[in-house]
């Protein structure tokens, strides 16, 4: 289904992107759009990239990344299903894009080599209380492209994970059985109600979720923990030892109880002590135990400090990056601080939870936390431990003071929320064991702190956006779609996201593809949103959007009763498909306008093929909006129909009469009549308008469709109707010229007559439909009106074309210093041939028989033939003169057609005041016959002495002789 741009891929048996096959033009032109089976498959046989030469990198990395998604929701159109496997089929589809941009982000890593974090690494030194300098990274960082990109993957692949893991929670199935709830006993672990706890509490498993995310996310993209705490083994001056305690400090001690012939435990209060046991002007500690420079308030060696800091900042991104209580121990033990492993081991909170549950009681978890809370307040000698303690027991402003941004400090939040949650649950569980408890030793209550529950998500996103840490990242358009998802406003956001691309998109001119709705200086900040140039940016939020309204609509809670706010949120859609048609990527645009609601889906996509010119891509596009069950008969009525209705023209027309001209001022003269003007239809453009350009592509996409017969003559009348009232005779010729009558019968019908160019062929039509014989042909006598007044229009203007053609050959002719042969009057010939065919539609009763009455035809009467028959008076005379004397015969037979008393043109010759100059185009050329010779240099006259007699024509009558 997805093959695009400059690369070749057969889709049974068609190719797009590269050139058309060769094919005989006959039968190219009559064929229709085929037949689709609706189990049939557009995708291609297999998966081949779309790379084009013509494209630079970003663009052909883009078109993988389009064709991959467009292929995934692409599978939701196929088949229809029940709810509950539709449901399904989404939350799969969310969790192919994950694996998408999480294989994309490894692949980055694995190409260009793990980007160092030098520059991007938390600045843990610098929130140390002692403030120590750590020397710059040995290892260089990548090109700032290169961490770009892959910042950019790594922001999408935790969006898609969020999203992966909150949709479920979210939209969850309705006949999805509720949980059991049993009454707590003695015998019931922590584990057992954590697990009871999660599965009746729909917030709380969503702010688990969260953090997982977070937790998953951190472990995959900070730098190795081994890493990131190097800097501060070296400043600990122990070489490659990481294990075994505080060795500066214990060196000390024991040179100061050598020297000093002490033993035994030291007493820090002893005066001996205090004056020779120091670290320059700080006391040291005088034991070795974990708590000890809390409890002495003493300091340790600064060797060893740099050590403890390593040690617990270790500790902390462990638990920041979830990893199991096994690992936790594992780390610590290599070190020999395996104390360090069980104090958390009570409930870290890991993102596997299937590894190392915790199993202590009610009641130890309660006063667990509550000591954990009090070391973070009140404990430890690092920001670091405190922080370690604040993950542990809930805390927010002790692990705040580390965190350097959005997500560290969004875990910190979520990470305080749940723990407060599960702990009010365990005290609700067993209120009479945890009351002397909790009331001896306080927690910190995050839910508390937050307030309302329903907002905290909102509240927590906007504080993020005032954090001087924060705040410029909170408002980068992919944080800015989290936060949207962390506070389930996507909804809210996506309507704010369309309001912002049509600012964005009408800020220079006016877009009709991405509307500009409600106030120019609404408060929207556009800056937090996606650009319309960030195309990647743009396939994301597209797709966050139509996943979340597939939801909606399963959920029964699709906004219908708010049109404009739909249609605000559709410019999302929008303005990705005119991405599509700017990447080159046309045949997708069908499967994402489909998403759109009403006329819009057809608008959108109307406007933007218009670049689509080949026939071959148009009938593969006709075939992809068939096989998504677009209505293409409505598609393809749908363009000339809003193109007329958006572009109308002015109610009020000037008069129609000397709107335009055929003639120079020049007099006439005997030998060529009344000159014309030379380019008299105007000096063609490089390109048409767009809106006259639209609208003749509309008319050409109803000849790849079958049947719309009485619709495409309809269109195309009032489409030559709009031309000619204009007088914008480029746009009627062009029309004239790519979508011509005879050309609509032959692919229509299969009637195919070879010269279009002699007008009869229409009037055979006309008889053989009154007489029944083209019922297998589909065309009967209304057929043949309807088709009637387009073919008369097309007929004006080619007519006017080869005259423009005759007036410049007149000019070249009387032109001494050009050599004119026998090609040349032949050419002239053939032309005046042309215009006598042409001319037949227009002397009998042009534009007066039509299916329903229309003013706009009297007009374009009175505004065309008088100068039209006037000047193919002055035809007849040149041609009469120049080529053979037949051509001023037929003018003295003109005369008396127009003379007729059932002549309709006569009337309309007569109402614009123009008979006076036509009487005298008829004497000069009665004048030219008498004079003239019977020499001929080319073809035009009558060359029937038949047509002659059966007229009473005689060349004699006219021949004066001496």
């Amino acid at each position: 289904m997805l093959a695009r741009r400059q690369t070749p891929q057969h889709i049974h048996g068609l190719q797009f992107g590269g050139p058309s096959p060769p094919s005989d033009l006959d039968d190219q032109s009559t064929q229709l759009l085929p037949s689709i089976e609706p189990d049939e498959w557009l995708y291609t046989d297999q998966y081949n990239p779309t790379v084009s030469p013509l494209y630079d990198e970003d663009e052909n990395e883009f078109a993988r990344d389009a064709e991959e998604f467009a292929r995934g929701l692409d599978s939701l159109s196929i088949v229809r299903k029940s709810p509950a496997e539709r449901r399904a089929e989404i939350f799969n589809l969310v969790d192919s894009y994950y694996q998408y941009a999480a294989n994309k982000v490894h692949d980055l890593r694995k190409s260009h080599g793990q980007l160092s974090r030098a520059a991007l690494r938390h600045s843990y030194d610098a929130s140390s209380q002692d403030s120590m300098d750590l020397d710059d990274a040995d290892n260089t960082p990548e090109s700032p492209g290169s961490a770009e990109i892959l910042r950019k993957w790594e922001l999408e692949a935790q969006t898609w994970d969020l999203l992966r893991r909150l949709l479920p929670l979210r939209y969850p199935n309705k006949t999805s059985l509720k949980p059991m709830r049993h009454d707590v006993t003695r015998f019931q672990s922590c584990s057992e109600l954590w697990d009871e706890f999660l599965q009746g509490d729909s917030i709380a498993q969503e702010r688990k979720a969260v953090l997982e995310c977070l937790q998953t996310s951190a472990n995959e993209s900070r730098v190795d923990i081994d890493d990131l705490v190097r800097d501060y083994q070296q400043r600990a001056e122990r070489g490659d030892i990481i294990a075994y305690g505080w060795l500066h400090t214990r060196s000390a001690i024991k040179m100061q109880k050598n020297l000093n012939g002490w033993s035994g435990a030291l007493d820090p209060n002893a005066t001996d002590v205090v004056q020779k046991l120091r670290n320059g002007s700080n006391p040291l500690v005088t034991q070795l135990d974990p708590d000890v420079a809390t409890r002495q308030n003493r300091k340790l060696q600064p060797q060893d400090e740099y050590f403890e800091r390593a040690i617990w900042l270790g500790c902390y991104e462990l638990l920041r990056r979830g990893r199991s209580i096994a690992e936790i121990r594992d780390w610590c033990v290599e070190r020999t601080e395996v104390w360090r492993a069980v104090s958390m081991s009570a409930m870290p909170l890991s993102k596997d939870e299937g590894e190392g549950r915790f199993s202590c009681d009610p009641l130890s978890m309660l006063l667990w936390r509550r000591t954990c809370f009090a070391l973070a307040r009140q404990g430890g000698t690092d920001d670091f431990e405190r922080a370690v303690y604040g993950v542990l027991s809930g805390d927010i402003p002790s692990v705040e003071k580390i965190c350097e941004d959005w997500d560290d400090f969004v875990f910190a939040h979520y990470n305080a929320l749940l723990r407060t949650q599960f702990d009010a649950y365990l005290m609700k569980r067993s209120p009479d064991s945890t009351t002397a408890v909790t009331q001896s030793f306080p927690a910190f209550n995050a839910v508390q702190f937050h307030g309302d529950a329903d907002s905290v998500g909102e509240r927590l996103v906007k504080s993020l956006e005032t954090n001087a840490k924060t705040s410029a990242e909170a408002k980068t358009p992919m944080k800015t779609l989290q936060a949207a998802i962390l506070s389930n406003s996507l909804d809210q956001y996506t309507y704010e996201l369309g309001l912002a691309l049509g600012n964005l998109a009408n800020k220079d001119n006016v877009s009709a593809l991405i509307p500009r709705f409600g106030s120019p200086d609404q408060d929207i900040d556009n800056a937090k949103f996606v650009q319309p140039t960030d195309h990647g940016g743009l396939r994301v939020l597209v797709h966050v959007y139509l996943i979340l309204s597939s939801l909606e609509e399963l959920q029964g809670g699709m906004q219908r009763e708010l049109p404009e706010r739909l249609r605000v949120q559709e410019n999302v859609v929008s303005a990705y498909v005119a991405t599509l048609r700017l990447t080159g990527l046309t045949d997708m645009m069908p499967l994402y306008c489909r998403q759109m609601q009403g006329d819009r889906a057809f608008f959108t996509l109307s406007r933007n093929v218009t670049g689509v010119t080949d026939q071959h891509e148009r009938e593969i596009l006709l075939r992809l909006m068939e096989k998504l069950d677009m209505d293409i008969a409505e598609f393809v009525q749908f363009q000339p129909r809003s193109l007329l209705q958006e572009h109308p023209l002015p109610e009020q027309q000037p008069p129609p009469f000397g709107r335009f001209t055929v003639f120079t001022h020049e007099p006439p003269n005997l030998k060529y009549g009344r000159p014309l003007k030379p380019d008299f239809l105007g000096e063609p453009p490089e390109n048409l308008n767009d809106v006259d350009e639209h609208l003749i592509q509309s008319l050409e996409w109803f000849l790849l469709v079958d049947g719309l017969w009485h619709e495409l003559f309809h269109y195309g009348t009032a489409i030559y109707k709009r031309f000619l009232k204009q007088f914008n005779f480029h746009a009627a010729r062009a029309l004239s010229e790519r979508v011509r009558c005879a050309e609509i019968f032959k692919r229509k019908t299969g009637i195919i007559y070879d010269d279009d160019e002699d007008a009869s062929w229409f009037d055979e039509v006309r008889a053989s439909a009154a007489a029944g014989t083209l019922e297998e042909h589909g065309i009967g006598p209304d057929e043949v009106a309807a088709a009637q007044n387009f073919f008369e229009m097309e007929c004006l203007i080619r007519a006017l074309d080869s005259m423009e053609t005759v007036a410049s050959s007149e000019l070249l002719a009387q032109d001494p210093t050009e050599q004119v042969g026998r090609e040349f009057w032949s050419n002239v010939g053939r032309e005046v041939k042309r215009i006598k065919s042409f001319m037949r539609p227009i002397l009998n009763n042009w534009l007066m028989e039509s299916v329903e009455e229309d003013d706009d035809f009297t007009y374009l009467r009175d505004a065309y033939l008088p100068e039209t028959i006037i000047g193919y008076v002055s035809v007849l005379h040149f041609a009469g003169t120049a080529l053979t004397r037949d051509n001023l015969l037929e003018c003295m037979e003109l005369a008396s057609v127009i003379a007729k008393k059932d002549a309709d043109v006569a009337a309309v010759i007569m109402k614009a005041g123009r008979m006076k100059e036509l009487v005298e185009g008829f004497a000069n050329c009665s004048k030219a016959l008498v004079i003239s010779s019977n020499d001929k240099k080319g073809p035009g006259g009558i060359n029937s002495k038949r047509m002659m007699r059966e007229h009473g024509w005689t060349r004699e009558l006219w021949s004066v002789k001496k």
